[in-house]
C-alpha cells in the first residue's frame, strides 16, 4: 500500500513484521491445552471459580510484564466430547516466554504446581528448564489475540495512565494558582512523576 508522498510520488508505507504467531511488537502469546488427569478435574472447575479469591490472583498481578492470563478446563470442541478434560492456557506478556516461565518457576512455583501440576508428565518446578521443555512440548502457535498497543510494555502503559490521572487532577488545581505557586506545583508534579517519566 503507498500514500501520496511530496511532489506526488507515491511512498512505500513500511511494513509491520511479525516474527512467527506468536510474536508481535515486543508481545508474546503462550498458548497451551494440556490433559488433566480425571480425578482433578472437578477440584480445578472449583478453584478456578475461587481463583480471584485466592492468592494465585495477587501472585500473578505482581509481575507488570503480563498483560493477560487464563486458565480454562475444556471437555469438548465443537459439541465434540473429548476423551480428557483439558487445561487451556492462553497468556500475553511483554519479552520472549522464556523469561515468562522463569519467572513462574521461581517465584510462584506452588501456584504454578497447584495448576498445572494435575496434567500428565508436569516436571514440579523449580528448576526452570525441565517446566520450559514441558512448555515447548505442549505449546500450540496462536491464531488470533488481540493487543492494543504492541510496541509498549505493560510497565509504560500503566506509567502513561498514571501520568494522565496525575495530570488531569494537576490541570484542575493549576486552574486556580498564581504564575508563581504555578511554578513551584510544576516543579513538584514533575518530581513527583519522575518514576514514570
Amino acid at each position: 500500500m503507498t500514500e501520496a508522498g511530496l511532489a506526488g510520488r507515491p511512498v512505500p508505507r513500511p511494513r509491520r513484521v511479525v516474527t512467527g504467531g506468536n510474536t508481535t511488537g515486543r508481545m508474546t502469546a503462550l498458548t497451551l491445552f494440556t490433559p488433566i488427569r480425571a480425578p482433578w478435574v472437578r477440584l480445578l472447575r472449583a478453584a478456578f471459580r475461587v481463583a480471584p479469591h485466592l492468592p494465585i490472583r495477587t501472585h500473578i498481578i505482581q509481575f507488570n510484564f503480563i498483560k493477560f492470563v487464563r486458565w480454562t478446563v475444556v471437555d469438548s470442541l465443537d459439541d465434540e466430547q473429548l476423551r480428557y478434560s483439558y487445561l487451556f492456557f492462553e497468556s500475553n506478556f511483554d519479552g520472549p516466554w522464556q523469561h515468562y516461565i522463569d519467572a513462574f518457576a521461581y517465584v510462584i512455583p506452588r501456584d504454578i504446581r497447584a495448576v498445572w501440576g494435575r496434567g500428565i508428565d508436569f516436571p514440579y518446578p523449580p528448576p526452570a528448564e525441565p517446566l520450559k521443555a514441558w512448555i515447548a512440548r505442549n505449546s500450540l502457535e496462536g491464531g488470533t489475540y488481540y493487543c492494543a498497543h504492541e510496541e509498549l510494555s505493560t510497565r509504560q502503559i500503566q506509567s502513561a495512565i498514571a501520568v494522565s490521572e496525575a495530570f488531569h487532577v494537576f490541570e484542575a488545581e493549576a486552574a486556580t494558582m498564581s504564575a508563581d505557586q504555578f511554578a513551584a506545583a510544576w516543579e513538584q508534579f514533575l518530581s513527583d512523576q519522575q518514576a514514570h517519566l
